[in-house]
């Protein structure tokens, strides 16, 4: 069996090839840093339901909606719903990473809720975040999946105590 060779040359012009056509994934993780940090600053100046809808990708889904059954903007629709008065999320990221070809992204970070309760008073609730991004075929980054996990309620403190004893008997 005869093995064939490419020429120094030749292998040497597909590592430059390589080098040139891999992204500069810094600068792609600044870019999805920055459009979640633009996704935030026009939920506050414009309202949750046209910032969602703006930075939503054609395909986007949610785990807490049906993804088979609401894609796109239905499901902004669906999961965001109406603007209410009072309700405020502010969100930022405090980590984002992208995909060695640089055509998906991901951050997550603390978001924080208020809105008025029922008693008048405002409720903050907290937690964390991920958004999912996909550069887009024009090069803008559009999110296709977003999620958020609240924090667990704190333990009261009698509650706790009955834990720790109930652990520490067996």
């Amino acid at each position: 069996m005869k093995k064939t060779l490419l020429p120094c040359t030749a292998f040497a012009a597909l590592l430059v090839s390589a080098a040139i056509a891999a992204p500069d994934r810094e600068k792609l993780k600044t870019e999805v840093a920055r459009m979640e940090d633009a996704f935030c600053a026009m939920a506050q100046d414009k309202g949750l339901l046209a910032a969602f809808s703006f930075f939503a990708a054609p395909d986007v889904a949610f785990i807490d909606t049906d993804p088979r059954k609401f894609r796109g903007l239905a499901a902004v629709q669906e999961r965001i719903g109406p603007d209410q008065p009072g309700v405020k999320l502010t969100w930022s990221a405090s980590f984002t990473d992208v995909s060695a070809d640089g055509t998906l992204g991901y951050n997550y970070g603390r978001y924080e809720s208020r809105r008025p309760g029922p008693d008048g008073k405002e409720s903050v609730r907290g937690g964390w975040f991920l958004t999912i991004w996909k550069r887009q075929s024009d090069g803008t980054w559009r999110y296709v999946m977003d999620n958020g996990s609240p924090d667990r309620p704190p333990v009261p403190p009698k509650a706790a105590a009955r834990k720790r004893k109930t652990k520490d008997s067996f």
